[in-house]
């Protein structure tokens, strides 16, 4: 037994700015093949991926995002909840598929077959020297993406991933994460309020610490307070108008 795969996943943090240097295009192959390998619901494979390199359609879709690194990296990736291959065999049986993939079961089939792919390129690109960053902001303007990237009904582009040689500045380092003890339940979960309090108390200091090392007293907010902040504010609440609109969660 070795570490290197633990190791690897261990040091994994988010990197945002990358080198001006493309990624060849066998690496990106290379990736998305590791990708596809990654464990798949029944089989179904519910899944694409649209690697963009067209520097005007990284700033369309740079637009939709606000951050910089949609255009600044070596290369771009949008992830694709995606039944559309589906509706085609769909459409030449005689079976009724549409009970299943407009359900809404059927979306967290997909969703789960996307995350699963994304993550096993994330390690691999990481394997090979790379950095990346996802991009959950794509989903600002749900409407304007599938437009850009030319996709169809039962398709929803889930998020993306920027990723390329990490600039010699980036300087960024893994973050905390909850203690174990506080995400792993043996046998059944720990529903003890008071101990649920107590760990993320704990937790709170080692994420101010962590913030305060790191910008030199600059930020010093606990793990808590960043996320009431960010779940009482209003987050992107046309999600099921736009899954809707796409064919799903019709059931």
């Amino acid at each position: 037994m070795t570490d290197h795969v633990y190791n690897l996943l261990k040091k994994h943090h988010s990197v945002r700015k990358f080198k001006s240097e493309p990624v060849p295009d066998d690496h990106i192959e290379r990736m998305v093949e590791a990708g596809q390998s990654a464990s798949t619901s029944s089989y179904l494979q519910t899944y694409s991926i649209v690697g963009v390199r067209d520097p005007k359609i990284k700033e369309d879709l740079q637009e939709v995002s606000g951050q910089p690194y949609v255009v600044d990296n070596g290369y771009l990736l949008v992830f694709v909840l995606d039944y559309y291959r589906h509706s085609i065999i769909n459409e030449d049986t005689e079976e009724n598929m549409e009970t299943s993939f407009e359900s809404a079961e059927g979306l967290l089939v997909g969703s789960i077959d996307v995350a699963l792919v994304a993550q096993n390129i994330a390690a691999t690109a990481e394997d090979m020297g790379y950095g990346i960053v996802y991009l959950g902001s794509l989903r600002n303007d749900v409407a304007r993406v599938k437009e850009v990237l030319n996709l169809p009904d039962y398709t929803f582009p889930l998020f993306g991933m920027a990723l390329g040689v990490p600039a010699d500045d980036e300087a960024g380092s893994p973050k905390p994460r909850l203690p174990l003890d506080h995400v792993f339940h043996l046998d059944q979960y720990n529903t003890d309020k008071e101990q649920q309090r107590k760990a993320i108390e704990s937790y709170d200091q080692t994420v101010s610490d962590y913030y305060n090392q790191r910008t030199n007293g600059q930020r010093t907010e606990k793990w808590s307070t960043q996320i009431s902040n960010f779940m009482s504010s209003k987050q992107r609440l046309d999600m099921l108008n736009h899954l809707n609109n796409a064919g799903f969660i019709k059931r």
